[in-house]
């Protein structure tokens, strides 16, 4: 699109450094003439103590985004702690009693092709690694953004922070999660879209050192994704830090269908004992050596949103900014490490300021679907998991028939060709503005 003699500096804004931020930063290095600055608010880079599941599809994104991404992955990640269970998605086992089986009965251990190898990490970890790719000087922290405005006539997008600074760029990626504030000047503030939803959902988190864990529950369900299946709940195990230590994410269903108060509060021992009362010994034995666990609301947002971007305002959104879903599938980072993939060689086509709203519509043409498939199924899947989706319900053999099947079409999404789409509608964007 253009020889590099054409190019003219690019100034991109990006708000919020998490995993999306950080990602998106990195890929654009690639290109010379595009110049980033990270506006993070927080005082210095944090990331919730937790593990998280990568599919394939997200490990095939940190290369193409960026080489390095994926190496620095390969450092902190693991797959399972036995070469026998490499294959292995989640053993799926009863948490309790169900149809005369007993607890810890074996529903279904889906197989993973070779395309389909995924892992696990510590999310802290992770984006420690991405920040040693990220340049002295990108980053300024503390600046929570409080306004958005556009100066046509400089043609540039300028923020203004709650500490009273001024930034400004040609264009603002916001990658600022599923709080987010730059998605209130896409959509407006008062806009319900705009909301976060409760899922109904809760989880309690927790990390137990793996010899404990194995004391506990025995080396295979410790070391390996073990995932207790029970009506109105779930609890999934899996190893993080390079096997020693056992993540643990237990969910269950609010019976009130509300949530109050933070979204993150500490966890009282009674309600996690009334919310898995009837689980078995494993589940129980996990539960008493979780402790400084964490509760969680899960929360989503709206699949009806129509846009991830403000034109007029050059503001586009990435991650869970624009499509945050339910984590029963782990693909909530996958999605941002995908939109990073798109959005960082999109933007790195543009020849000039003008080009930017070409790259916008080429990432939301094909964003925008996959990421509302991805929300979709995220919710269907949670309701799956507590034995209460209403086309199934504690049916295991309905179950077994369909637990695997959305996953893997996330799973298999051929990112190379989704660029290349999203390239052609570039260029018939760029068409259009120049006949």
């Amino acid at each position: 699109m253009g020889s590099i003699q054409e190019l003219v500096p690019i100034d991109i804004a990006i708000v919020g450094g998490g995993i999306g931020g950080l990602a998106l930063s990195i890929g654009l290095q690639q290109y010379s003439h595009v110049r980033v600055k990270i506006y993070e608010a927080a005082s210095k880079f944090s990331e919730i103590g937790a593990g998280v599941f990568f599919g394939a599809n997200s490990i095939r994104a940190m290369t193409l985004i960026h080489p390095a991404i994926g190496e620095a992955f390969a450092k902190i990640s693991i797959s399972a702690g036995w070469e026998s269970k490499r294959n292995t998605y989640f053993d799926f086992i009863l948490a309790h009693e169900l149809h005369g089986l007993p607890t810890g009965s074996h529903i279904i251990s889906p197989q993973v092709t070779a395309s389909e190898q995924h892992s696990t990490a510590h999310r802290a970890h992770f984006v420690d690694e991405l920040i040693k790719l990220v340049p002295d000087g990108t980053v300024e922290f503390g600046k929570r953004l409080a306004d958005i405005s556009r100066d046509e006539t400089r043609g540039k997008t300028v923020m203004r922070f709650a500490d009273g600074s001024i930034a400004e760029a040609d264009a603002v990626i916001g990658c600022d999660g599923i709080r987010s504030v730059c998605r209130d000047f896409v959509l407006g503030k008062n806009n319900p879209l705009s909301q976060p939803v409760f899922t109904g959902k809760h989880a309690y988190r927790g990390l137990i050192p793996m010899d404990k864990a194995v004391a506990a529950i025995g080396a295979e369900k410790a070391q390996n994704r073990f995932m207790f299946l029970g009506v109105s709940g779930h609890v999934l195990v899996f190893p993080v830090a390079e096997g020693q230590v056992m993540n643990v994410v237990a969910f269950s269903t609010t019976k009130s269908g509300t949530w109050e108060g933070e979204w993150v509060k500490p966890m009282k021992r009674e309600d996690m004992d009334a919310d898995f009362k009837g689980f078995g010994e494993d589940c129980q034995k996990i539960f008493s050596l979780m402790e400084n666990t964490d509760h969680w609301g899960i929360f989503d947002l709206s699949v009806d949103i129509p846009t991830f971007s403000s034109q007029p305002l050059r503001l586009l959104l990435l991650g869970d900014s624009a499509h945050a879903c339910a984590p029963h599938q782990g693909a909530g980072a996958s999605q941002a490490l995908e939109d990073a993939h798109i959005l960082s060689h999109v933007l790195g086509a543009c020849r000039s300021p003008s080009d930017l709203l070409a790259a916008f519509a080429a990432y939301e043409s094909v964003r925008i679907p996959r990421t509302k498939f991805v929300q979709k199924y995220g919710r269907l899947q949670g309701e799956l998991l507590d034995l209460q989706r209403p086309d199934v319900g504690d049916d295991l053999e309905k179950l077994k028939a369909i637990i695997d099947v959305p996953i893997r079409e996330i799973w298999n999404c051929d990112l190379n060709a989704e660029l290349e789409k999203a390239k052609v509608v570039m260029r018939s964007k760029l068409a259009e503005l120049a006949a």
